[in-house]
């Protein structure tokens, strides 16, 4: 089963734009790129460029050459993304992501912006790397007690980035930057090296800071503790007794309590008394009225009984009278009744008075019903009227009573009230005083505080020996590559986290021997990543790494050390060229120089020269 590729970067094109400018442009290729050629040619500001659109804080130096220029942009693949380009303002600020190749000339608008500043909030170019590596929410930590910072691209890039200073300094090639303490530059180290970040240590104050924030908070409570004795002398002067006057105003107030509940319950009573007689005297008002209609009613129907009586008799009288004459001799020719041939209607009028005087009978008896309940209606209104009388003398008792008992009852809840105003204030007085006791025993307790620390070497940063033994032997092997002289041992420091060549520490050597065992470190680093399967961008950009070679009568860093002088008879950098030949596969390699490469690098390599100012060449400069 084959081992799968690492995730890495490779670096495209550099180009610098600006507003009627011809667009300055480096092409970088998939192996090995040298850029060689004349001193102040621009060949380290390709460095300080790179690192600058890996989210370097410090803006490009402000050189003769530069001016008019404005943007930079680099173009790259990512292991996810594919081929992106980040575009940034020379003066520095935020990226701008561009999805695949653009041309700088006729790109519109990127499709992302990335923050520069990893701790920003929202998307940044440190946070989008890393995620194209894998790395994402690891913290460090910068001191021994824990305390920690996550881990941005910037902490990768001075492993990715070594600029001439640096490469030649007497520093370790761990520092991440001037302010960063040794501290976390080890522990950066460690993460690179093994994976393993520091979320898991638990943060303990130092010393310092514990005595820092144990007398920030006796300042604190010396100032509550002012504050409330300023408060009690103002509310409370003379220094009264204030459980004896809350004794006194409980019992005072048990008292009230008692004296208002009988007079509540009094109040309630008469209440509902005369809600009760109020409502049976709607009630027997009601009832009156409705009787009163009624009786009116009747009234008017008695009238109509008289009234159908009269007509009802004046036709039994009309009949009566039909009847009598109907029983004479006929008036015309004298015949008796018996022998008359007409009975001239005699049956019809007896018949209708007999109905008259059947209907008569039947409004008589309806007349005396109706008479009957008109007695019974009337003797009811009599009795309601008593008693409409009756309640609303009731009514009236209870209404002088109930203004007897509601000052009473109000006099005592307003002396209740007061009471329990002035026992809440000695309540408050109690708690403000009970404060005060408990501010000072608190602050008896800040006052014997007694710091603690970590004892001696119960917490080491940075990795640990088998690690920086493995690590060595990583350097090691790589300066054997080279063929430097002596074929030393190399060892890890524990304390510098820096290399040792048989037991010499890299700052007692000369400048030149300096920068090649910085640009071993940062390569070793890379190959021990790449047995490891540890994240690592698969990018090294070495900036002088043969000072050892320079000419010590033009060069700026003048004349050789013995050491220097060593390494520059023992034929190393055609074994240096060549190493970088055979690691071709492993990653993308930029080295700047004063000389070209004395060896051809092969294929998908290449090499840049810059003639300077008064050069003759296709190219005098970067710009």
């Amino acid at each position: 089963m084959s081992t799968p590729e690492p995730a890495r970067f490779l670096l495209l094109r550099l180009t610098i734009t600006g507003p009627g400018k011809k667009p300055v442009a480096l092409f970088f290729e998939e192996r090995i790129n040298v850029v060689w050629g004349a001193s102040n040619s621009g060949k380290s500001y390709i460095v300080k460029a790179l690192d600058f659109m890996s989210g370097g804080k410090t803006t490009l130096p402000d050189i003769k050459e530069a001016q008019g220029y404005d943007r930079c942009w680099l173009q790259l693949t990512l292991p996810v993304s594919g081929t992106v380009t980040l575009t940034r303002a020379m003066k520095g600020g935020d990226f701008g992501l561009h999805l695949g190749a653009v041309d700088p000339e006729t790109a519109g608008r990127p499709d992302r912006a990335l923050a520069w500043d990893h701790r920003a909030k929202g998307e940044s170019l440190s946070g989008f790397l890393l995620s194209e590596l894998g790395v994402a929410d690891k913290e460090i930590a910068r001191t021994l007690t824990g305390d920690k910072n996550a881990f941005t691209f910037r902490h990768f890039a001075a492993f990715v980035y070594t600029e001439e200073t640096n490469m030649m300094g007497e520093w370790s090639p761990i520092r991440i930057s001037e302010h960063s303490g040794e501290t976390f530059d080890k522990n950066v180290l460690k993460f690179i090296l093994t994976g393993v970040d520091d979320s898991a240590v638990v943060t303990t104050p130092n010393v310092g800071s514990q005595r820092t924030a144990n007398l920030g908070k006796v300042e604190i409570i010396d100032e509550m503790i002012a504050a409330a004795q300023q408060e009690w002398d103002r509310d409370f002067p003379g220094n009264p007794d204030l459980n004896e006057q809350s004794d006194r105003l409980t019992a005072s107030i048990n008292e009230l309590q008692e004296a208002m509940s009988v007079r509540q319950s009094r109040l309630d009573e008469l209440r509902l008394d005369r809600r009760s007689r109020v409502e049976s005297l709607r009630d027997a008002q009601e009832r009156r009225t409705e009787i009163s209609l009624s009786l009116e009613r009747f009234a008017l129907l008695k009238s109509v009984y008289e009234s159908d009586l009269q007509r009802l008799a004046s036709l039994e009288e009309g009949g009566a009278a039909l009847l009598a004459g109907a029983r004479r001799p006929c008036p015309l020719c004298g015949a008796e009744p018996s022998h008359q041939l007409h009975a001239h209607g005699i049956d019809e009028v007896e018949l209708t008075q007999r109905a008259v005087r059947a209907e008569m009978a039947k409004i008589v008896l309806e007349r005396a019903d109706l008479a009957k309940a008109t007695r019974s209606l009337e003797a009811e209104q009599e009795g309601l009227q008593r008693r409409v009388e009756r309640l609303s003398v009731e009514i009236d008792g209870l209404d002088v009573e109930l203004e007897t008992v509601k000052p009473l009852e109000a006099a005592t809840r307003r002396s209740y009230e007061d009471l329990d105003a002035t026992r809440h204030r000695i309540r408050q007085g109690l708690a403000l005083r009970q404060r005060m006791d408990e501010l000072l025993r608190r602050k008896t307790q800040l006052e014997a505080f007694k710091p603690k620390s970590l004892p001696r070497g119960s917490v080491t940063a940075g990795i640990g020996g088998v690690t920086g033994h493995e690590f060595a032997t990583t350097v090691q092997s790589v300066l054997h590559a080279w063929r430097f002289p002596g074929l030393p041992t190399v060892s890890f420091d524990d304390k510098t986290h820096d290399i040792l060549i048989d037991g010499k520490s890299r700052r007692a050597n000369g400048k030149g021997v300096r920068a090649l065992m910085n640009a071993a470190f940062k390569i070793g680093v890379l190959l021990y990543c790449r047995q490891k399967e540890l994240p690592h961008p698969g990018i090294v950009v070495l900036d002088s790494p043969l000072l050892s070679y320079r000419d010590p009568l033009t060069s700026r860093h003048g004349e050789l050390d013995a050491d220097e002088k060593e390494v520059k008879d023992s034929g190393l950098k055609d074994h240096f060229y060549k190493f970088l030949v055979d690691q071709k596969d492993s990653a993308q390699f930029v080295i700047i120089e004063n000389d070209p490469p004395p060896i051809e690098l092969g294929d998908k390599s290449k090499v840049t020269l810059f003639v300077g100012a008064l050069g003759r060449g296709e190219r005098q400069g970067l710009y």
